[in-house]
């Protein structure tokens, strides 16, 4: 599955107003695409940290061609773009996802320059099958997604992966990235990824529209 990632900062607007404007925007652009799915950063500061962006925007379609054409068009100065396939890792049996204000961590990596995407790719994908079923069902996760940059000739993207990894409560949240799991999970990334790269990791509210 296809879909164009955006991300923007808030600049001098509140956060309530923020994401009333956020969510409003992506509402209009919902007939552009197959499917839209808004994010905007959890209050709290639930991992103590300050997040690099507000908003996070997944516009899907069934073609690259066609996430790619969406990229070109609308794009605001101060958005970083992203053009991913997405491949679905993990789901609880039995989860219940919301459609509106769903926990989720994103979490972005850079892949060491001498992989090609396509290594990337493979490598990671093999990395977090080994992760341990039973040790995720044991954990709060919900649900685990991951997205890799399709390659664009003589352009390197924002970022290479892509982690969302949903969760029903911040407390559970909270619990998973104070445990081993999370390192479990990523553990074949520190072969694959810029360990000195910058990552982004923002702690979203998603909402499909």
């Amino acid at each position: 599955m296809f879909k164009l990632i955006r991300m923007v900062k808030r600049g001098d607007k509140l956060p309530a107003e923020f994401r009333q404007e956020w969510l409003e925007r992506n509402r209009e652009l919902r007939k552009t695409a197959n499917q839209l799915v808004a994010s905007v950063v959890a209050e709290g500061k639930i991992l103590g940290d300050e997040a690099a962006y507000d908003g996070v925007a997944a516009l899907y379609f069934p073609t690259e061609k066609e996430a790619y054409a969406a990229q070109a068009t609308g794009q605001a100065k101060d958005a970083l773009s992203v053009v991913m396939d997405e491949k679905a890792l993990f789901e609880r049996t039995g989860a219940t996802l919301k459609p509106l204000g769903q926990l989720k961590v994103i979490l972005t990596s850079v892949r060491k320059k001498d992989l090609t995407p396509a290594q990337f790719k493979d490598a990671a994908l093999k990395g977090y099958a080994k992760a341990e079923s039973k040790a995720l069902m044991e954990s709060g996760i919900q649900k685990i997604v991951a997205s890799f940059a399709m390659p664009e000739k003589d352009k390197n993207p924002a970022f290479d992966g892509m982690l969302e990894i949903y969760f029903a409560t911040s407390d559970e949240l909270k619990a998973a990235f104070g445990s081993p799991v999370i390192g479990m999970l990523r553990k074949d990334e520190e072969t694959l990824v810029q360990l000195d790269a910058p990552e982004i990791r923002i702690v979203a509210e998603e909402h499909v529209l």
